[in-house]
């Protein structure tokens, strides 16, 4: 059973840098446009889509323009079914995007695994009518099986400006044992770290390609963590609430 899990871990993480390799390039050139125009890279998700953007946040080895827009009450921690409820309600994401500070040069990753709730498809909607520059991570094909379930009828993959697909298959998760008809091991929370460890690789290369430094965490247990990353809480502390 463990082996088939890697197995299939393993496969979606080979298709995803085979098939997504393009997305990632073009998604890393709007992040990094931002940050040659001074903006930050908001990261919002319901559920347990919110771990990639607390997979970015503040991480060693990880950009520090990072904003997280970790909301109690659609973060999964706080009550599940008041997360479920919340990414239901119209106007919700507005508000924590514009309550976040979101600038028309800035660069906004929305992950939604279905893609099809008024949450995510609502934020992705706010950032393009702010003009900021818009990434999707979600399952294409398994997306396209529901409905929308939003005010504009819309699906994440159809309104951002760059989409990643991360391949999951419909339900998420991926084992069957004996005859349980309920599948267990999910598979998202892989490839969407899998995904924005990705895009941060390819940001880094390319700001350097440009002779840009990148503004990267140092780990807390380093002997140089404290002066530069204190510079780095100096630099961007205005801007991201978190830090």
């Amino acid at each position: 059973m463990i082996e088939e899990y890697y197995t299939k871990v393993r496969t979606l993480l080979e298709k995803i840098l085979i098939e997504e390799k393009q997305a990632i390039e073009e998604a890393a050139d709007l992040i990094v446009a931002s940050i040659k125009e001074g903006g930050i890279l908001h990261v919002i998700g319901a559920g347990h889509s919110a771990m990639a953007g607390e997979e970015l946040f503040y991480r060693a080895g990880g950009l520090a323009i990072v904003n997280p827009i970790l909301d109690s009450d659609i973060n999964i921690s706080h009550g599940a079914q008041k997360s479920t409820a919340m990414e239901k309600i119209p106007g919700y994401a507005r508000v924590l995007l514009e309550s976040a500070g979101i600038r028309e040069n800035d660069a906004l990753l929305v992950v939604s695994t279905s893609g099809v709730n008024q949450f995510p498809v609502e934020a992705a909607m706010v950032g393009k009518e702010k003009k900021l520059k818009t990434i999707g991570i979600t399952s294409v094909s398994y997306s396209k099986t529901l409905e929308p379930k939003n005010e504009y009828g819309k699906r994440l993959f159809e309104v951002v400006d760059v989409v990643i697909d991360n391949k999951v298959p419909p339900g998420d998760a991926v084992i069957k044992i004996g005859d349980l008809t309920t599948k267990v091991a999910p598979i998202s929370t892989i490839t969407n770290c899998f995904i924005v460890n990705s895009l941060v690789i390819r940001v880094v290369g390319k700001l350097l390609d440009e002779n840009i430094i990148p503004p990267i965490w140092v780990s807390a247990h380093l002997p140089e963590a404290k002066l530069h990353n204190s510079r780095l809480f100096e630099k961007y502390r205005e801007r991201i609430k978190l830090l």
